[in-house]
């Protein structure tokens, strides 16, 4: 064996034996995850393009990666803000804009970061469309996903209205939609 060969392969089991040490919260597996497509996604449906979700969907056919993009970035999330770390996930945002009503100036502050929190809400309904479970009716699967993207919309327009009242409205429906489906559909 070469030189050249020895350490190729030297070097791809030190690369496979970290990311087995390393385990599912490494950075090299939360790297692997979908936030990338996830966030492609939103973008693409913002803008009003046509994308080839089923594509995107059988990239990942754990459906559970894709729920992750709502965790902390510090879990493999997204993350809201530009500051990332502990307690940044969309999950927890949503939860706590549904108990509190958003200050004016907040809202406006964080005015992007919202909406794009939205849309990225309705790319993971669109992806999870694409997952329906196995064993149990499909009609409250494709209901719960047309749910989140219906209160992620009216999340957007309140958003852009700068209207708190209906934001929050909008988020406890968000929540409730997600809460809803992990109820009947969550193993």
């Amino acid at each position: 064996m070469s030189s050249l060969a020895r350490r190729m392969t030297s070097g791809t089991i030190l690369i496979l034996a970290i990311g087995f040490v390393a385990g599912p919260g490494s950075p090299a597996v939360i790297a692997q995850r979908p936030n990338a497509d996830v966030i492609d996604l939103a973008k693409a449906i913002e803008a009003g393009k046509k994308v080839d979700v089923a594509a995107i969907a059988r990239k990942f056919p754990d459906l559970e990666e894709v729920m992750q993009s709502y965790k902390p970035s510090t879990k493999g999330g997204i993350g809201f803000g530009k500051l990332k770390g502990p307690g940044d996930g969309y999950e927890m945002k949503i939860i706590n804009l549904g108990k509190r009503q958003l200050p004016a100036a907040v809202l406006r502050k964080e005015k992007n970061e919202l909406i794009k929190m939205a849309y990225v809400s309705i790319a993971i309904a669109q992806i999870a469309h694409h997952h329906p479970p196995r064993a149990k009716g499909l009609k409250g699967w494709k209901q719960y996903n047309e749910d989140l993207i219906k209160s992620s919309q009216e999340f957007i327009q309140a958003v852009k209205a700068e209207d708190a009242a209906r934001l929050k409205r909008a988020a406890t429906n968000m929540n409730s939609s997600c809460n809803n489906c992990h109820s009947e559909y969550r193993d």
